[in-house]
C-alpha cells in the first residue's frame, strides 16, 4: 500500500493515523530543518509541534487532486511554520523575498522549495547570485558538471564527504572520471548546487536535471 492509500485509511483509523505520524516524524523533522536551516530538537521544539500538527492536518485535508501526499504535507508544514514564525516575529529567513500571498498550490510550492534550496546552498556558503555568475556557459561543460554531480550522488562515500567537509572530493573525482582538477574547481559551486538538487527533497527543481541530458538548468 503506497503512502496515498495509507492516508485514506488513516483518515478513518486512529491507530493507522498514529502509526503514520510516528513513521514519518523523521520526514517532518527533515522538512522543518531544511526550511529553518537549523537543528530540530525532537524532545523540545516548538517547530516540531507545529510540524506534527500540520502533518495531521494534511491527513485530514488530502485528496488525489493535490498530487503526492508527501509533497502536499511538506507544503502544509512550511505554511504553518511561516505562520508560527511571523506570529512570533522570528524572521530568521527573508521570507518576503521568496513568498507572496498566493492561493495557487504549485506556485507557492515552487517558492517554498526555493527557500529550502537557498538554505541548503547557504550551508556551503553559496548564494543564488553565485550560481548566476558561475554557471557554465557551454552545454558540454554543463554536461560534465551534471555527470560529476550524479557520480557523487550515486557514491555514498563521496556524498558523505561532501556533506561533512562541505567541499568536493576532488582527488577521488579526478581518479574516477578522469576529469581535470581545474574543471572541477572552476565549477565547484555549480556542481554542489546540482548535488543538492539531486540528493535532497526538491522535486520541482530536480525535473530540470537528467543524467542523459546535454544541458542541465537551475
Amino acid at each position: 500500500m503506497d503512502i496515498n492509500d495509507r492516508v485514506y485509511v488513516a483518515k478513518k483509523d486512529p491507530s493507522e493515523r498514529e502509526k503514520l505520524i510516528e513513521e514519518y516524524t523523521p520526514f517532518i523533522i527533515k522538512q522543518l530543518s531544511l526550511f529553518t536551516n537549523k537543528y530540530i530538537d525532537e524532545k523540545n521544539s516548538d517547530e516540531l509541534s507545529i510540524g506534527l500538527i500540520a502533518f495531521n492536518e494534511a491527513i485530514d485535508s488530502f485528496d488525489d487532486t493535490k498530487g503526492s501526499f508527501l509533497s502536499f504535507s511538506s507544503l502544509l508544514i512550511k505554511r504553518r511554520l511561516i505562520d508560527f514564525l511571523r506570529q512570533n516575529q522570528q524572521n530568521t529567513i527573508p521570507l518576503e523575498l521568496y513568498i507572496e500571498k498566493s492561493t495557487d498550490y504549485e506556485a507557492e510550492n515552487r517558492k517554498l522549495e526555493m527557500i529550502s534550496f537557498v538554505n541548503l546552498l547557504s550551508l556551503y556558503n553559496i548564494t543564488l547570485d553565485d550560481l548566476v555568475k558561475q554557471s557554465p556557459k557551454h552545454a558540454d561543460t554543463r554536461k560534465i558538471a551534471t555527470k560529476i554531480a550524479y557520480t557523487i550522488c550515486e557514491n555514498r562515500g563521496l556524498l558523505e564527504y561532501l556533506k561533512s567537509k562541505k567541499n568536493l572530493p576532488i582527488k577521488d573525482l579526478v581518479n574516477i572520471l578522469k576529469v581535470s582538477r581545474k574543471t572541477i574547481e572552476k565549477h565547484r559551486k555549480y556542481i554542489i548546487a546540482l548535488v543538492i538538487i539531486i540528493s535532497e527533497d526538491l522535486p520541482l527543481l530536480k525535473q530540470y536535471i537528467s543524467p542523459e541530458s546535454e544541458v542541465s538548468k537551475i
